[in-house]
């Protein structure tokens, strides 16, 4: 009699977690790009067993270290995150942010310095202040954006360039609530 109730309460655990793990976004990859097929618009990521193949759709945006770019201007062993979805068996790719020489990073917004184009995010021991480069791209909740529309408590995912101490951005995707 006792084993039903810790066979429910298994049975409802292990449907809980795969709930929780259901939930991670599967609409976006991170990897490293095997090789690149313009003339295709096809770009393969490094597996560990196997490569993973996409097509990229035609109104796809792609970037390299936060500017805009083609298909063509990525090459092996450039860092990706990709947003894709599945049409049949093709894995489809709406978006590339590619990273070569630009790191990224995501976090708070703490303030806005519109005077001298910083921005400072949040840190648990210190704060960091990002510069802003002239050719910044921003968008808010996917929309097109300014440095001025940016506000204290905004989630950012930045992508920047370290030199020496000064942290430089080149693009800015902002959501709020």
């Amino acid at each position: 009699m006792s084993r039903l109730p810790k066979l429910v309460v298994g049975m409802f655990t292990f449907a809980l977690v795969l709930g929780l793990t259901g939930s991670v976004r599967a609409d976006e990859v991170k990897g490293t790009v095997r090789s690149v097929f313009p003339d295709r618009n096809e770009l393969v990521l490094k597996g560990v067993l196997k490569d993973t193949g996409y097509v990229v759709s035609k109104d796809a945006w792609i970037s390299l270290d936060g500017r805009k770019c083609k298909l063509a201007d990525l090459k092996e062993g450039d860092k990706v995150t990709m947003d894709w979805g599945k049409q049949g068996a093709t894995l489809i790719t709406t978006g590339i942010r590619g990273f070569r020489n630009a790191s990224q990073t995501t976090g708070t917004v703490r303030y806005v310095i519109a005077d001298k184009n910083e921005l400072v995010l949040k840190g648990v021991v210190k704060d960091s202040v990002y510069h802003l480069d002239k050719n910044i791209m921003i968008t808010l909740n996917g929309k097109a954006a300014n440095f001025s529309d940016l506000r204290e408590g905004d989630s950012v995912d930045i992508t920047y360039l370290q030199n020496g101490d000064r942290l430089t951005t080149t693009e800015i995707r902002a959501s709020r609530k």
